[in-house]
């Protein structure tokens, strides 16, 4: 998949981009198959990293509204390595051609049918991770790529995102969404338009991807549609050395971790022992 100058442009000068076509038809079928048997449960997901996005930890499952399952690579092996995996790493390597690009993560989601509270608070990635200064590292450079399994629609809550909101590569104050992060994962922050902030909306047909930075503000609303989910299969990659230094604090991305890092927009970070 190669991209056009374009493209690679708009990310850079506004924080995201939408990839037509990544995935075949095929291709997003056999990625569906192991997806559906995560939303069924068959594929055991522990702890916290099998949540809702949008609700407190401990929310019943049968009512949850954004199905939140963390890193199902790690708990399901066989899905390493996929389809979707082994396109992105050339995809990445044509955006930052003179870093070392590994994967660090990968995340399963989906808002399900009717429920218009399933909406992805506005946040900036970095709000979720240790800032430079306690990695010990200046780079912060990340594409997190949205593989759409479902066509992605203002309709159903496709992503959002404020252009340009990534170029002074500043942290704006983010609060928890749920009072405390031990009682949700999720952060917040507020978006005025009245101040400069544009909305601008990033649908995706699916088999297609969206591209977003790190530091871009993005969130996404809620899904009208009664008959229609949306499923995004996300995969994040940063520096080598980014992510060598995050697993040298324990950080992971896993909700199980025992050290949870909060970033806000003063780049102080704060150790949280969870349990």
């Amino acid at each position: 998949y190669v991209l056009t100058e374009e493209q690679i442009r708009s990310f850079h000068d506004e924080g995201c981009v939408t990839l037509p076509d990544v995935l075949t038809e095929h291709e997003v079928s056999e990625i569906e198959k192991v997806f559906e048997n995560f939303l069924n449960r068959e594929i055991h997901v522990p702890g916290k990293d099998f949540c809702d996005m949008s609700k407190p930890f401990g929310t019943p499952f049968e009512s949850w509204s954004i199905v939140n399952c963390m890193l199902p690579t790690r708990y399901h092996p066989p899905f390493q390595n996929n389809i979707f995996e082994r396109i992105t790493s050339k995809i990445v390597k044509q955006i930052h051609p003179n870093l070392d690009m590994v994967k660090d993560y990968d995340q399963l989601l989906n808002k399900r049918p009717g429920k218009s509270d399933a909406v992805f608070a506005w946040h900036q990635d970095m709000g979720y991770w240790p800032a430079p200064e306690v990695l010990g590292v200046k780079e912060t450079n990340t594409c997190t790529f949205s593989l759409a399994i479902d066509d992605s629609t203002e309709e159903n809550g496709c992503l959002r995102y404020v252009p340009g909101s990534q170029i002074s590569r500043t942290l704006r104050q983010h609060t928890p969404l749920s009072g405390s992060r031990d009682e949700g994962h999720a952060l917040k922050l507020e978006v005025d338009e009245s101040k400069g902030d544009m909305i601008k909306l990033a649908p995706c047909k699916r088999g297609g991807v969206t591209v977003h930075d790190e530091w871009v503000v993005h969130g996404s609303s809620g899904n009208m549609c009664k008959d229609r989910q949306r499923r995004t299969y996300v995969l994040a990659y940063r520096p080598r050395v980014v992510v060598e230094a995050e697993r040298r604090l324990g950080f992971t991305h896993s909700h199980n971790d025992n050290v949870n890092w909060d970033t806000f927009d003063d780049g102080h970070v704060k150790k949280n022992e969870s349990s």
